[in-house]
């Protein structure tokens, strides 16, 4: 790993522990073992670094969301990125938490987000598409995409704080009540 992937991984686990504020870059230079300068040789300060970790998650989860999605049925699609959505959290919990406590306004700003939107453009054209074709509830598209991010992300907290076992029914109604909600009632 060279010394910028480890300044981004070494930031990326102390903010997800202790939080932006509470993470000097004197720590995160020691725990990567590299000398602050070479931080700041690579980005001009800490919120340039929780930007790149940012973008970094979106860009992952917006290609893992359409990994291995049926063709046609559109229920089978909606179900498919939200297992992906769901395991890609689970399987890695330091995304999911930076994404849960850290990517919020004011640290991330409404500039960045809307740069990450390139990322994940490819989702919000699969539910417009699922809009005009009547598979899902005629409403703005950023409102469903939020809910329906909200259900998987809920899920998640379950199955890493441990409150619900979250085996394969419950995973199954997590689903199904998601699907429900957003799906077409004519």
């Amino acid at each position: 790993m060279d010394k910028k992937q480890r300044i981004i991984i070494t930031m990326l686990e102390l903010v997800v522990k202790q939080g932006v504020h509470a993470t000097p870059m004197s720590q995160v230079a020691k725990e990567a073992n590299v000398a602050v300068g070479t931080i700041y040789h690579y980005f001009e300060n800490k919120n340039q670094i929780i930007e790149e970790i940012y973008m970094m998650i979106v860009k992952d989860y917006g290609v893992v969301l359409i990994a291995n999605l049926p063709e046609g049925d559109f229920k089978k699609q909606y179900k498919t990125m939200w297992l992906n959505l769901y395991n890609y959290f689970v399987g890695n919990p330091l995304a999911y938490k930076f994404i849960e406590y850290v990517a919020v306004p004011p640290i991330i700003s409404k500039e960045i987000v809307k740069q990450s939107i390139p990322y994940i453009s490819n989702i919000r054209d699969i539910f417009l598409d699922g809009i005009k074709n009547k598979h899902l509830r005629d409403v703005p598209v950023k409102l469903m995409l939020q809910m329906t991010f909200g259900d998987v992300v809920s899920a998640v907290r379950l199955k890493i704080k441990e409150e619900l076992e979250m085996a394969n029914d419950h995973i199954d109604l997590a689903l199904e009540m998601s699907w429900d909600s957003i799906k077409h009632k004519g």
